[in-house]
């Protein structure tokens, strides 16, 4: 294959030099995990389908079990080219761990793991028993309890110790590390549904109490510092915009999490803790109260959004795929709240998102598949471009 090929994997030169190669020859140098966004976004709005179809075997749940069939395969082929990557290309990944909003989205693969294990639990296949399904649910679990688990730790004490974190830098991607922990909260909430061992299913309960208590004030803790960014430094560069959108993630996964959680709770009745029936009522509102502060920051999203698109332009890259996941998330929350609180509001803006949803992955996959056949999307963002310099 020559240099010129459009899909060349790999540099003929060290792999130290072919980081410095941003022109987008060399695909193999920066398959960043932002690639598990995509996957993050396809399973989410399987979900989305899956709850529309209100389990009727039509359009919407057929639909439902493509999502997640191509999340699914696509999910394997992407971290095996990352463990290549990991061997091959060993000081680009190292070059990734002195950035701290790039090392934000290896968060991405712990998420994308975590909702495709959902989606199989919660969309059934034809071809495939609800055994299978349970078994293959538990081994993308596992994947998602460790990574998210490794990373929820690994990130903020590289950022920490390290001499790169600016507040500059504290864009939207910060949010994925929390993110993950919603989405492994709300995953073993349902795997506990399929399981019968009361053991195991106590062991899930308390683990899942723990870490949605861990994500709730992380999360708190860096829409704190987004906001504070937002406010007090100028924008950044065009290119970062999608970055904004993904606020709405944890707001959407929360209210998953923790309304997933309470009938978990119930079956558990845990001692000396109120009993289920008093706690839902909390619950609820508490839903609705993050869900109302989900609605304000999506109209302010995509304000911002629209201003930046007529005004200087947001090239394509793949951040575009924070327009599927973080909206797809509030989506999958506004359909759950409707269906619990029997509101219209939240129904007809849960149908409205889901189409919203459903036209913006179809845009923004044809975007994604243009630029990687012309190798664009390859490039490192200009925001990324220079690992050594601030935004």
């Amino acid at each position: 294959m020559s240099e010129n090929s459009a899909l060349q994997l790999a540099p003929a030169t060290d792999a130290g030099d072919a980081c410095s190669a941003v022109d987008g020859r060399f695909i193999l140098a920066w398959l960043s995990p932002r690639w598990f966004i995509f996957v993050m976004g396809t399973a989410a709005l399987a979900n989305v389908h899956q709850m529309l179809a209100k389990g009727a075997p039509g359009l919407l749940h057929q639909t439902a079990v493509i999502l997640l069939l191509l999340a699914t395969v696509a999910f394997p082929l992407v971290a095996a080219l990352k463990l290549w990557r990991l061997v091959a290309y060993w000081r680009c990944v190292a070059q990734e761990w002195t950035h701290s909003s790039l090392m934000q989205f290896y968060s991405a693969i712990p998420i994308a793991a975590a909702v495709v294990s959902t989606g199989m639990l919660n969309i059934p296949i034809a071809w495939l028993s609800e055994a299978q399904r349970v078994s293959i649910a538990t081994g993308f679990w596992w994947v998602a309890l460790v990574l998210s688990l490794v990373f929820v730790v690994l990130i903020p004490v590289r950022v920490i110790l390290g001499e790169h974190a600016e507040p500059k830098r504290a864009l939207g991607f910060w949010f994925l590390p929390p993110v993950g922990l919603f989405v492994l909260v709300f995953n073993g909430n349902f795997l506990a549904g399929h399981l019968s061992d009361p053991a195991t299913v106590e062991a899930i309960f308390l683990f899942d109490t723990v870490v949605l208590g861990l994500a709730m004030l992380l999360t708190v803790a860096v829409f704190t510092i987004f906001l504070s960014r937002a406010f007090f430094y100028n924008f950044p560069r065009p290119d970062v915009t999608p970055s904004y959108v993904i606020g709405l993630a944890p707001i959407g996964v929360s209210i998953v999490a923790l309304n997933t959680w309470l009938p978990l709770y119930g079956r558990v009745a845990p001692t000396g803790l109120p009993p289920v029936e008093t706690l839902g009522p909390t619950i609820a509102l508490l839903s609705l109260l993050t869900w109302g502060f989900g609605l304000w920051w999506a109209v302010v999203s995509l304000a911002i959004v629209a201003t930046k698109f007529a005004t200087v332009g947001v090239p394509v890259t793949l951040g575009y795929w924070a327009f599927i996941f973080p909206p797809a998330a509030f989506t999958i929350s506004t359909l759950l709240l409707a269906g619990k609180l029997h509101y219209g509001f939240l129904t007809i803006s849960g149908n409205i998102l889901a189409a919203v949803v459903s036209v913006a992955w179809l845009a923004v996959a044809i975007l994604v598949a243009r630029d990687t056949i012309n190798r664009r999307i390859f490039e490192l963002p200009p925001s990324f471009g220079d690992l050594d310099t601030t935004m």
